[in-house]
């Protein structure tokens, strides 16, 4: 019964603290950008869900940590935290539906990040700057292949003048060229193309309706051209097929994800382990001014972090710096208090 009682209540906190925070940063960012906006009410709706949910996917641990900090405050204030002690409830009882629930906003917004909704910042800049998601000039090795594309369209899932060069051994074997190609059912498929195959001494050249580049996603194409964002499922299918990428920034995209979430849950443990029971033992006011603000710095510490990584200041594993600390301190915590029980 406690459980679902604490759990009602943080998770009650959490709704209304991450919706309006998210909500806030669409809207500031839409201010800052009014004479930007284009004159379609429908465009000017469509940057609002798109940054919105880019701040959603942004800030969310800092609503899983603000959202705890309120509903702490709620049960010390109210002295319900020290009832929960004075009937024999141990800390690890109480937390755990916190752990629990942190665990599972984290694992749901950890699987968001995994679909389209990664790219949401990119649609929203591409409605503000009117400018289309086109990439050009994309020249890469895939697997055994060398693939150059002139032009590329992520969101139609369209190519224009693709040329596919297959390597064997160091030779030669194969080149397709296609005018125009179509990414459909997670494959290229082009309608007319040249085909020239290494025959025994000339080349034997063909032309017919192909399907090719199996897993050649047009969204990690325009990303591994600029690099700015990726989901986590595109990321991992980067990083097994592609060669010849910069491994430290989309290893710092993953890591940035990843380990910002849980340097913020091994924070709350740290502050619900230091928190006091009672209005009466301490300032709680002041205490919840240094939570939020150590919060903050946390957030701000891995975003910070993230910057380098991704510029390349700083090796990718750096972004586990944070986290690796908080949790030190809090085994140190919890050795010091005789345990977690």
């Amino acid at each position: 019964m406690y459980f679902l009682y604490i759990l009602k209540k943080y998770f009650k906190n959490f709704l209304i603290i991450f919706v309006s925070v998210s909500f806030l940063y669409a809207i500031v960012s839409m201010l800052f950008s009014i004479s930007k906006m284009p004159s379609s009410s429908n465009l000017i709706v469509l940057y609002l869900f798109y940054i919105f949910t880019y701040a959603s996917l942004l800030l969310y641990p800092l609503s899983l940590v603000f959202a705890f900090l309120l509903t702490l405050n709620q049960m010390i204030k109210f002295n319900e935290l020290v009832s929960f002690y004075s009937l024999g409830f141990s800390p690890k009882k109480i937390f755990k539906p916190f752990l629990l629930s942190t665990f599972f906003i984290t694992l749901i917004m950890l699987l968001l990040q995994s679909t389209k909704l990664a790219y949401t910042n990119e649609y929203a800049q591409a409605i503000k700057d009117a400018k289309k998601l086109n990439t050009e000039n994309i020249f890469l090795k895939y697997n055994d292949k060398v693939i150059y594309i002139k032009k590329l369209n992520p969101v139609l899932k369209t190519a224009k003048k693709i040329t596919v060069v297959y390597i064997t051994n160091q030779n030669v074997t194969k080149v397709i060229y296609a005018k125009e190609a179509k990414f459909k059912n997670n494959i290229w498929i082009t309608n007319n193309a040249d085909i020239l195959i290494l025959g025994k001494n000339r080349w034997i050249k063909e032309k017919s309706r192909l399907l090719f580049l199996k897993n050649f996603k047009p969204k990690i194409l325009s990303n591994l051209q600029k690099l700015r964002e990726m989901s986590l499922y595109d990321a991992y299918i980067t990083l097994k097929f592609f060669k010849n990428i910069d491994l430290n920034t989309i290893l710092s995209i993953v890591f940035f994800k990843i380990f910002t979430p849980l340097s913020i849950i091994a924070l709350i443990y740290y502050i619900f382990m230091i928190s006091p029971i009672h209005v009466r033992i301490s300032n709680t006011v002041l205490f919840m001014v240094k939570s939020v603000s150590l919060s903050v710095l946390v957030w701000g510490g891995m975003l910070i972090l993230f910057k380098f990584a991704k510029q390349g200041v700083l090796p990718f594993w750096s972004l586990s710096f944070i986290f690796i600390v908080l949790l030190i301190i809090d085994i140190y915590i919890t050795r010091r208090n005789n345990g977690f029980s």
